[in-house]
């Protein structure tokens, strides 16, 4: 079984590169805007709307027109692969369970103040390849990169972006994922809380580093320097740039140490039990909080790092019962945030919170698992 993985790489082109990275990037939103307006048009005429085929077809014949010369000089699979995004957009928008918005237009860099468009490329004819520490891209030509790691596979896409002043590729890859295991011996459940990143059921916990709380100070004081500065003077942008690049090294902390603890998470065990969090509702409550604990992103790092180990990835219901549960008894407790340890009521066992529910998560998922059939009988529990 296969599975297809993206790989982030820094790209360090010339600054011949870089303008015809942002030229192609401004191409691929014109392309968006020029699809989507023309399909309100089709709608508000005869309430139907273009698709892959007829978007493709379109961009073909604008071509001829003296008007739309920039799509020559554009990326052909390029643009086809922003018509398949729209087209994703569009089917989304009306898919039920999806509950997706209707696509927006994709606003200017005068009014965003900032360089963010992105392309993607297909590997046609092997156009998208390695050499010499450079990557050949159709119509760029070969850009220097930082090939930190090998690939693992023939390149199928490769997206192109600027985050936070640097220029990436990403690159997507077939992995072969390992077999799944016949024999499925340790179980563990993973409590996800404000406190701690994580906290396992075999005792195993990470505290948060809080990248984003140590750098605030930093933040507050170019924050500071910004606003005395006069918009649009070489030392506003230089303040500007330092700003943005903080930014920067704070979201790829955060990557980091969520790579790392996913990769011991996977490792760890043969089935892995998650309780399915509203991330989202979390946000409105304490936004800096969940945000700075990479609570989304862990799981979804977990659950295709289990995958390609071979491992089984669970997660529990939303509305299931986990926090302020006896370990011993499952005895129910109602307790306050600022409570991390309590006494059980019923059998006086005195417990870690977070301890306590990630051992109640691994005995619902336990308990799910069998019901399902995934299991065929209980684990064994130490004495």
């Amino acid at each position: 079984m296969k599975k297809t993985l993206r790989y982030n790489y820094r790209l360090k082109p010339t600054l011949e590169q870089e303008a015809k990275l942002v030229e192609f990037g401004s191409y691929a939103r014109g392309v968006w805007n020029l699809l989507l307006s023309e399909n309100m048009r089709r709608y508000q005429y005869d309430k139907t709307f273009l698709f892959y085929n007829e978007m493709a077809a379109l961009i073909k014949d604008l071509k001829q027109f003296e008007e739309f010369a920039w799509l020559k000089a554009f990326d052909s699979a390029a643009s086809q692969q922003v018509a398949r995004d729209l087209d994703a957009a569009l089917k989304n928008s009306f898919n039920k369970k999806r509950l997706q918005k209707f696509p927006t237009f994709k606003v200017s860099f005068k009014q965003k103040k900032r360089h963010d468009d992105s392309f993607r490329c297909v590997n046609n004819a092997n156009c998208i390849r390695i050499e010499k520490g450079a990557m050949s891209l159709p119509k760029i030509g070969k850009v220097p990169l930082v090939l930190h790691r090998k690939l693992a596979s023939a390149i199928k896409t490769a997206t192109i972006q600027m985050r936070h002043g640097k220029w990436y590729v990403s690159l997507t890859q077939e992995v072969k994922c390992k077999s799944a295991k016949k024999i499925l011996s340790t179980l563990i459940g993973y409590d996800i809380n404000s406190q701690l990143t994580v906290v396992g059921s075999n005792g195993w916990y990470v505290k948060n580093p809080k990248a984003f709380k140590k750098a605030s100070g930093k933040l507050k004081q170019i924050q500071v320097q910004l606003s005395r500065r006069k918009k649009g003077s070489n030392r506003w942008h230089k303040t500007k740039s330092r700003l943005n690049t903080l930014h920067g090294k704070i979201s790829r902390q955060r990557l980091a140490f969520a790579h790392e603890i996913s990769c011991t998470i996977a490792k760890s065990s043969d089935i892995i039990v998650f309780e399915d969090l509203n991330v989202k509702g979390m946000q409105q409550f304490n936004g800096a909080m969940v945000n700075d604990n990479v609570m989304g992103m862990l799981t979804e790092l977990v659950k295709y790092k289990a995958e390609v180990n071979g491992a089984v990835y669970h997660e529990i219901g939303r509305y299931v019962k986990s926090s302020g549960l006896c370990s011993c008894c499952t005895h129910e407790h109602k307790l306050g945030l600022g409570i991390r340890e309590f006494e059980c009521e019923k059998c006086g066992l005195v417990q870690c919170r977070d301890l306590a529910a990630a051992k109640s998560v691994a005995n619902t998922g336990e308990k799910e698992l069998i019901a399902n059939g995934i299991l065929v009988r209980a684990l064994p529990k130490s004495q």
